[in-house]
């Protein structure tokens, strides 16, 4: 008997039992669609690359100072000009910092968007091009050089219409008047969700060694392996560090992957413990199915007994056995790849305006279907293995004596009591770990909140640098804002506050004199 009538035999058992094939099916199918899409979910924000030419090649550099605990810090302008100049492991580096933008031009409202100061090569190592207009050039970061600017493409449809006239237009950024060079492609909004990009022009307060207010982005030469660029680094760093003791003594560099910049920290714990919470929800599946197996094998023993006595191997049954366990589990990976759509597109629309990074795009790759088809081989092999060994495990003459009662289960009995408790210590792990997720919720939700929130109104704003530039002026200015506020007809109280009450807060770094 071939392959082709293993499967065929497969189908006639599995159609000859349709209430136990549609339960194993149905729970196979829960188990890998619960893990298809939180591995889709994974893939996009942990594994993926970036959507640039060759993302594997982009890393990030960073610095770190651990005399002043400083865990990460940024760069500094005379740095990075070291680091451009001296480094042998990339091809190219530049600079980029987020900044507010205020908006503002002839014929439109002023409105405020998310910005950067880029290095006019970013692009270019990026392998990004504007679709109209033009990326920057050298002339734009020189000193003197008029600001110049390029718009994401939501700007350039939603303010300008989409007309091609926007560039070469002069409109107001910080009150700056800036040209607009280009309009940036579709989906385009590096480093994270930003509109606006302003050409990086050096100033003098950016050729302080100790204000590290700049994230570096590079690319890595072809053949350079991370381990060589961080091993380089560390050796500029301390050169830089006996060079300028004054302010590099403690300064170190750290290059990582722009997926470790972008999506380190809590973000890829969580969803790696999400990850591990559905495998254990798979084992469970399979532990179930194994069981259901074990208790089918009672039957099936006295047909197994036939076919040895007709002279079948051992080898020759499990085979059979297991291919059974395949079709099962590819019928369970279809209907669970299913849900898996209909999971991935919920998720996507639930966070759709949560704010996530422009690059994170919940889709099903080639990668997820190899995760996919990994699941359904491995699936059956798991619950599949052990009680085709335990059904092929037959006394011959005690089960055709006996028509197969009693005899497989007394021997099965003790691997289904293994699978329970397997089963029960995972489940005990989850409900453990959902039990502690909960209580934080509920811990979170005892905290005050605002008093009637429906009656509280927030606006948000920020000065033009250029216009206020000393911190007395900006004040000043919030003082007669507050004033003005107060004597709004209907308002009961007004605050003005750096940061909204319950989104967080900046940090200020400090250190005690002496």
């Amino acid at each position: 008997m071939n392959l082709v009538q293993d499967v065929r035999f497969a189908f006639r058992m599995m159609a000859k039992s349709p209430g136990f094939t549609a339960v194993v099916i149905l729970t196979l199918a829960l188990g890998i669609g619960a893990n298809t899409t939180v591995f889709t979910l994974v893939n996009a924000v942990l594994f993926r690359g970036m959507p640039f030419d060759r993302p594997d090649e982009i890393v990030g550099i960073s610095g770190r100072n651990f005399t002043k605990k400083f865990t990460q810090t940024g760069v500094s302008f005379p740095d990075f000009a070291d680091l451009r100049a001296k480094s042998k492991s990339f091809r190219d580096l530049a600079l980029y910092s987020g900044i507010g933008v205020n908006l503002s031009n002839e014929g439109n409202v002023p409105e405020r968007y998310s910005g950067a100061r880029v290095g006019v090569n970013l692009f270019p190592m990026l392998g990004v091009q504007p679709i109209v207009g033009r990326s920057f050039t050298e002339e734009d970061g020189k000193p003197g050089a008029g600001a110049a600017a390029l718009i994401s493409n939501a700007i350039w449809k939603s303010r300008y219409g989409g007309a091609n006239s926007v560039i070469g237009r002069v409109v107001r950024i910080n009150d700056v008047p800036t040209t607009i060079v280009g309009v940036m492609p579709p989906d385009m909004n590096f480093p994270s969700n930003q509109d606006i990009w302003v050409a990086l022009v050096p100033n003098g307060t950016w050729e302080k060694r100790d204000v590290r207010d700049f994230n570096v982005v590079a690319r890595l030469k072809d053949g350079v392996s991370m381990s060589a660029a961080r091993a380089e680094l560390d050796l500029l760093a301390s050169n830089l560090g006996k060079e300028y003791p004054a302010t590099n003594k403690a300064a170190q560099l750290r290059v990582q992957t722009m997926n470790e910049v972008m999506n380190g920290g809590p973000i890829r714990n969580i969803f790696l413990a999400l990850l591990g919470a559905v495998g254990f929800v798979l084992l469970i599946a399979c532990a179930n199915v194994a069981n259901l197996l074990l208790s089918r094998s009672i039957a099936r023993a006295r047909e197994v007994s036939i076919r040895t006595a007709l002279g079948a191997s051992r080898w020759r049954i499990i085979r059979q056995l297991l291919v059974e366990c395949l079709l099962l589990s590819t019928a369970g990976a279809v209907l669970g790849f299913l849900i898996a759509l209909w999971g991935v597109r919920v998720f996507d629309a639930a966070v759709v305006d949560s704010g996530k990074p422009y690059w994170v795009r919940f889709y099903m790759d080639s990668t997820v279907f190899l995760y996919v088809a990994g699941m359904c081989l491995a699936s059956s092999f798991l619950f599949g293995l052990f009680p085709a060994l335990q059904t092929t495990r037959v006394d011959l003459n005690t089960v055709l004596k006996e028509g197969g009662r009693g005899t497989s289960g007394s021997r099965s009995r003790w691997l289904s009591e293994a699978l329970v408790a397997g089963e029960l210590a995972l489940a005990m792990i989850l409900l453990v770990g959902a039990g502690l997720m909960m209580r934080s919720f509920l811990n979170l939700y005892q905290i005050d909140s605002i008093d009637r929130p429906e009656n509280v109104l927030q606006m948000r704003m920020s000065l033009a640098l250029a216009k206020y530039p000393k911190p007395e002026q900006r004040a000043q200015f919030f003082d007669r804002l507050l004033l003005k506020l107060q004597t709004v007809p209907g308002s009961e109280g007004v605050a003005l506050a750096s940061d909204a009450p319950l989104q967080g807060a900046e940090g200020w770094r400090f250190e005690l004199e002496g």
